[in-house]
């Protein structure tokens, strides 16, 4: 192996390990907002550590009936076999669940904010966590959309 490409495997080396780094520290992040998320509203914080506790946690805390968690769960599933359309619904669900999530603290339910806090939930579960949000219980909504099968 030449100079140049023995350079390019450090390189790659270097750039994978901060990567892994950056991607760890935004995990924490992700999981510290919502430890402090289910404390402000009366939930053990640990169950943020827990894989599919803290998503039906959360889908708990905003009010919306227990399936949409299970709704998750298979448009994830399917979404990993399948790709497309089921990647599409689970956006849709997400899109739900923390537009109840902003609705439950308080804050703005707006489709603009609720598509930053999607899209930078690292950062802004956090913030949300730490700010003076009161979890105000679950809202009662006629908008948010329900799916056919749903009673």
């Amino acid at each position: 192996m030449d100079e140049s490409g023995l350079n390019a495997v450090i390189g790659a080396f270097i750039v994978g390990g901060l990567s892994l780094v950056v991607f760890f520290v935004l995990g924490l992040a992700a999981v510290f907002g919502l430890w402090k998320l289910f404390t402000k509203a009366g939930k053990p914080g640990f169950y943020a550590i827990i894989p599919f506790l803290n998503l039906y946690t959360l889908v708990e805390i905003t009010g919306l009936p227990v399936t949409w968690f299970w709704y998750s769960i298979i448009a994830g599933i399917l979404a990993t076999w399948t790709g497309g359309f089921f990647g599409l619904v689970n956006l849709f669900l997400t899109f739900i669940i923390f537009r109840q999530l902003m609705r439950v603290f308080g804050k703005s339910d707006s489709i603009g904010n609720v598509i930053i806090n999607m899209i930078f939930a690292y950062i802004t579960l956090p913030i949300l966590g730490m700010s003076d949000a009161q979890y105000l219980g679950p809202q009662q909504s006629s908008d948010v959309p329900a799916l056919p099968w749903i009673n």
